[in-house]
């Protein structure tokens, strides 16, 4: 087995990570396996479709760790497993039961061997292994399971997975005939299926039905759990304190100062161990940054010495702890800045000698706590972005109109900010690490998911620094509240810049919007009672000065029109259901002290609508 002169010795508590993840992924492909060919045998489509995307995953997370510890013929061998699980997602019927069973067998066997190699890493004693005849096996079956596939009609899916019946087909596609009409509207509209069960049905018609899903697990410190349990503890001995104190009321014992002294003391203590608890339950989702950090040195060593380069990557701040959620969310972007930084940032040495540098560029990757936020940052000493390059290329691909060209050729950070626009590159042909114009628009996106912002700076001949600045945790959301009509919203503060009030004669219409000047900024305002159809005071009294709350979702900016501000509070974020689905604007719900339910809104939905009016 080559490991591409990676020595697996190097780095203790990455092989003794890679081997736990893979042991636990290994374990569950073996359960889902079985559970799979059971599921085949009783025609269970939708468990079957489950499995398989759950196994696909775990193959597929397999692949990557061992690609990054350098274990070739690992990555090889589950990459031909990965496809033919792949081809068996694409299926939205299942194989005939002969085929099914070999492609079990395959799968099956491809486990054993991946858990024998596993083994022998374990052990330090890995080899070069024949996985010729298996690897043929594998990519004889997925020709198979390709060529078989078929593309049933979405009325069969929906009779298959018992939406609805095959006489309310029949009658569903005569009338769709008889005025044109697609299937999916008539079902909609007959009220035979939701709008949700026929878009599910057309994503397993297209193949597309596999979700992709984060890791749920974590390991977790015991010296935190011990923390969690005695303040669970101490919650115990207080809920019995009012207990006996409930029971003191009710029978007469405890009345007037003496009560009050007692709910007093309770209360603060109760208050006191909540916030405690509160703190240790978010320590226990946090991991080092390192988790994400320690994958980037193989992955500037291979780049680098593809493109011919000489690179040094520093990492600073590793220790760094963050939610993990957070950490999952960062670990794409980290990727692609890092690709950009040595494709577009380091010159080739002959270069870098050329302009007095010396002949290795240096990459620098750090991390550090700022306040509540973690502040990311990727920096290099190369050549610098040009802002007049950005501007030209952006005009070149219609990315921005040439009124907007010539308002900002002038303003740098305006220009840079540029390559953040989806589909912008400055390469000038498409290679393996860029050119395709995907890779800052990623991690905006990225970013925006997290309520993060990412800032730029750049000196041309100096090189380029990338601020990505991160919440801390996004289990507990500190909110300011808002109040539109006789409703009350939540802003996640941390979008939250400033809050100003605005004379009704400084707003202006512009195409169908209207926005006010913010010092040297134009900033589009958005009113929440138009969003939610609800009557503003502010509407009604059109002498009133708007109070507007100005977010911000990256580089943007956007003006929150509301009607009264009612505080800060921290809440606990919960998803609207299923049965809600998306609602624009709108990122969750929270539930308040007195038991009402308040929506959260989404500042980067907010921001987008706005420049998108």
């Amino acid at each position: 087995m080559s490991n591409q002169d990676f020595n697996l010795a190097q780095d203790p508590e990455l092989l003794r990570d890679y081997l736990a993840e893979c042991d636990e992924l290994l374990q569950r492909v073996d359960q889902d396996l079985v559970a799979l060919e059971e599921a085949a045998e009783a025609e269970e489509q939708k468990g079957s479709a489950e499995l398989i995307n759950r196994i696909f995953r775990a193959v597929h997370t397999i692949k990557g760790t061992s690609g990054f510890m350098g274990l070739d013929q690992i990555v090889s061998l589950t990459h031909e497993a990965e496809e033919v699980l792949n081809s068996l997602r694409k299926r939205t019927s299942a194989l005939p039961q002969d085929r099914m069973r070999k492609t079990m067998d395959a799968l099956l066997a491809t486990h054993d061997h991946l858990r024998k190699m596993i083994g022998d890493v374990r052990d330090n004693t890995p080899r070069v292994y024949n996985l010729d005849s298996l690897i043929a096996r594998l990519a004889e079956l997925r020709k198979e399971v390709e060529l078989d596939s078929d593309r049933p009609l979405l009325g069969e899916i929906m009779v298959v997975e018992k939406v609805i019946s095959r006489s309310e087909l029949h009658e569903s596609l005569a009338e769709a005939a008889w005025d044109g009409r697609k299937l999916g509207e008539v079902l909609v509209e007959k009220k035979l299926a939701s709008e949700s069960q026929v878009r599910e049905a057309l994503g397993r018609q297209s193949g597309q039905a596999g979700v992709q899903e984060t890791s749920r697990t974590i390991r977790v410190d015991t010296a935190k759990l011990d923390e969690l349990l005695n303040l669970v503890g101490e919650l115990v001995l207080e809920r019995n304190r009012l207990t006996r104190l409930s029971s003191d009321l009710r029978n007469g014992n405890v009345q007037g100062e003496a009560l009050t002294e007692a709910l007093a003391e309770s209360t603060g203590r109760l208050s006191s161990i909540t916030e405690e608890l509160q703190s240790a339950s978010l320590r226990t989702r946090m991991v080092p940054i390192d988790a994400a950090f320690r994958r980037f040195p193989r992955l500037v060593r291979d780049i680098a010495h593809g493109l011919n380069k000489d690179v040094e990557l520093a990492i600073r701040g590793e220790e760094t702890e963050l939610d993990k959620n957070v950490v999952e969310h960062l670990a794409d972007a980290l990727v692609h800045l890092l690709r950009n930084a040595l494709d577009h940032g380091i010159e080739p040495p002959a270069e870098r000698e050329a302009a007095g540098k010396p002949r290795h560029g240096c990459i620098l990757l750090e991390a550090h706590q700022e306040g509540d936020h973690i502040v990311v940052s990727v920096s290099d000493d190369g050549r610098g972005i040009d802002p007049a390059r950005i501007g030209r290329k952006a005009l070149e691909k219609g990315l921005l109109s040439s009124e907007r060209h010539a308002a900002i050729e002038n303003n740098h950070t305006e220009l840079l900010n540029l390559i953040f626009l989806p589909g912008f590159s400055t390469a000038e042909q498409v290679s393996d690490i860029s050119g395709r114009g995907v890779g800052m628009d990623v991690v905006r996106a990225n970013l925006e998911k997290i309520n993060g912002v990412v800032e730029l700076e750049s000196v041309q001949g100096e090189g380029t620094l990338i601020r990505l600045k991160l919440p801390l945790t996004l289990a507990i959301l500190p909110v300011l509240l808002v109040g539109v009509a006789n409703e009350t919203y939540a802003l996640p503060l941390r979008s939250v810049q400033e809050i100003v009030r605005v004379p009704r004669t400084q707003t202006h219409r512009l195409g169908g919007g209207e926005m006010f000047r913010l010092r040297d900024r134009v900033i589009p305002l958005r009113h929440l009672h138009d969003a939610f159809r609800a009557e503003s005071v502010a509407t009604r009294q059109e002498s009133r000065d708007l109070t507007v709350v100005i977010i911000g979702a990256a580089e943007k900016r956007a003006g929150v029109v509301v009607d009264r501000l009612l505080g800060q509070e921290e809440t606990v974020v919960k998803p609207l259901g299923e049965y809600l689905g998306h609602v624009p604007g709108v990122g969750g719900a929270t539930i308040s002290g007195d038991g009402i339910v308040r929506l959260i809104l989404d500042p980067a939905t907010l921001v987008e609508e706005e420049e998108a009016a």
